[in-house]
């Protein structure tokens, strides 16, 4: 068969149909290999790594939020604490001097404008004292045996005896009695009673060594002084005020000094 000449019509039509062959042969096999190429992509892709890398991605987003949140949630706490710290109740406290030395501070509470003794806060020279009923008054003995009583308003008012006379009319002053025996007992612990009155232990009115001890009252309005002469003993003891008074103990008996300062069993 005759080869048809490249100037031919039925040439340039084969070559025409030769081209688009190639065409659709090349798209054909780009197309396979496109999909053979997609297919091994997919196949290799390891899923659950990538959702591990998704999830970390997550979290970390969660902690950059919760780092954002935290100091607010720092100025909460501080908020609520300084707002605690506000409502706790203020201490009000009255220092008292006792002596040229020796101070005693007290807590107080007003209650309708009156002031009211609560406790003792700081008692560093160990003095001896006592609150009365109604927390009005409290009575001191310092080193020296001076007692006294305060009020709330600092009001001092000294109510020991000064002195003792005797029913022959001889003196006894209480410093020079202190000086001249060792452990003399003037007046010592004293206990309120009532809101007027307290017992004290003394040794008066007898005087040297190795005596017996009584109980006495005073009454700090008038400032008189009374011996329970029934009181006497060597151990003598003033224990905590109760119903039936203040408990003392007398050589190991137990009775009670009522609000009259009456001793009774």
């Amino acid at each position: 068969m005759r080869k048809p000449s490249i100037f031919s019509r039925e040439y340039e039509r084969k070559m025409r149909a030769r081209r688009k062959r190639i065409i659709l042969i090349s798209s054909l096999i780009l197309a396979a290999i496109i999909i053979i190429l997609s297919k091994s992509l997919i196949s290799n892709i390891n899923f659950d790594s990538l959702k591990d890398k998704i999830q970390a991605w997550i979290d970390s987003g969660d902690n950059i939020s919760s780092n954002e949140e935290s100091p607010i949630e720092e100025n909460i706490i501080e908020e609520t604490t300084e707002k605690l710290e506000e409502e706790k109740v203020e201490e009000k406290l009255i220092e008292l001097k006792v002596n040229e030395s020796d101070t005693l501070v007290l807590e107080y509470e007003e209650l309708n404008g009156v002031k009211k003794f609560k406790d003792v806060k700081e008692n560093k020279a160990n003095l001896t004292y006592s609150i009365n009923p109604s927390k009005t008054v409290v009575l001191t003995i310092d080193k020296n045996q001076d007692m006294k009583i305060f009020k709330t308003d600092k009001a001092e008012v000294i109510i020991h005896a000064p002195n003792y006379i005797a029913p022959n009319g001889e003196v006894f002053e209480k410093n020079a009695v202190i000086k001249t025996y060792d452990n003399y007992l003037w007046n010592v612990e004293a206990k309120f009673i009532s809101d007027t009155k307290a017992a004290y232990i003394s040794n008066v009115p007898y005087f040297g060594y190795d005596l017996n001890k009584y109980i006495w009252i005073v009454d700090i309005d008038s400032k008189t002084h009374t011996t329970l002469w029934n009181s006497k003993g060597k151990d003598v003891k003033l224990n905590n005020l109760t119903d039936k008074g203040l408990e003392v103990s007398i050589d190991g008996n137990v009775k009670y000094v009522n609000q009259n300062g009456q001793l009774i069993n």
